[in-house]
């Protein structure tokens, strides 16, 4: 936490109210914050009803037009904040910048995540693809959609990341923003979790629009966790193939969790729906891999591989 705090105060740019929301901790959390309270605008130690929650504690108080947020083991780089208010001032229409993090932790090799990427507009309402630590947003945003869905623990930026691509612009920036630790809760450990997040988040995307009804059938009959009152309001356009393709690529991100979770016949049937609705995406996104390793490859030796590419 100690690291994160002086991340944030040592930035170049000054103009910005730092708040630090504690669920109550009993480490030493409490002794590092009040270590560098002069360096916090405001802050709090106790009990939430989780991160969602202690997320809009801080929201709530934000005045400034630009907000983001940090947990309490990522860090900002040097000039991350400048270089946020910069590119909203260069893109006036942006609700939402995203850039890229240092992946570091878990006995991993460092690396650079969140580069550019093919399709962004349609993969915004798939899954988040890009480091959470490396994005701002305009306070307009939840001022004008809401806080956070507090209903949801593992998905919440995700639904906040939805919510912003129907309606506003969203900018990448090939700029490096953040260092972004992989801690036990990043890990497969909580991958279902974060599946079960997704699955409804993306469901009221396919309620948002009149014309996917085929779509929400295939995914009731893959089984996902639906929510099948809510919807979205929808400003910007998208087209029956647009949203087909975000599908696809919500389908492809599921598979991967099944699959880290050696959860092989979910992630084989995810894979087979994939290549029904698009043989060319099956191919292009290179799906038969793990169809393949999901059909003819046991637990065991999927093990040994993952254990043999990672040294």
């Amino acid at each position: 936490m100690e690291e994160t705090i002086l991340s944030v105060y040592h930035q170049d740019y000054k103009n910005f109210e730092h708040f630090i929301v504690d669920g109550g901790s009993t480490d030493n959390s409490v002794e590092i914050i009040k270590k560098h309270s002069s360096k916090i605008n405001w802050w709090v130690s106790e009990k939430d009803k989780g991160q969602t929650n202690a997320i809009n504690k801080g929201l709530k108080k934000a005045n400034g037009d630009i907000v983001m947020w940090l947990n309490s083991d990522d860090v900002l780089l040097p000039g991350a904040l400048k270089k946020a208010e910069h590119l909203f001032k260069k893109n006036p229409n942006a609700i939402m910048v995203h850039g890229k993090s240092v992946l570091y932790g878990a006995g991993k090799k460092e690396q650079i995540i969140g580069k550019k990427q093919k399709d962004l507009k349609l993969k915004y309402l798939a899954y988040i693809p890009f480091p959470q630590p490396s994005s701002f947003f305009r306070k307009k945003l939840i001022d004008e959609t809401g806080l956070l869905d507090e209903t949801l623990h593992y998905g919440m930026d995700y639904e906040l990341l939805v919510r912003a691509a129907l309606n506003y612009e969203i900018v990448f920036a090939d700029e490096l923003f953040s260092r972004y630790r992989l801690h036990d809760e990043s890990k497969t450990n909580h991958s279902l979790k974060f599946c079960k997040d997704w699955n409804l988040v993306f469901s009221r995307v396919l309620n948002s629009f009149e014309f996917s009804e085929p779509l929400k059938k295939k995914f009731a009959d893959l089984g996902f966790s639906e929510d099948k009152t809510h919807k979205y309001k929808v400003n910007n356009k998208f087209s029956f193939h647009n949203i087909e393709k975000a599908f696809l690529y919500h389908l492809q991100i599921m598979m991967h969790f099944q699959y880290s979770e050696m959860r092989l016949e979910k992630a084989k049937q995810i894979a087979k729906e994939i290549k029904a609705i698009s043989p060319a995406f099956y191919k292009q996104q290179k799906v038969g891999i793990i169809n393949f390793r999901s059909s003819f490859l046991n637990k065991y030796l999927i093990t040994l591989m993952r254990n043999f590419t990672r040294r």
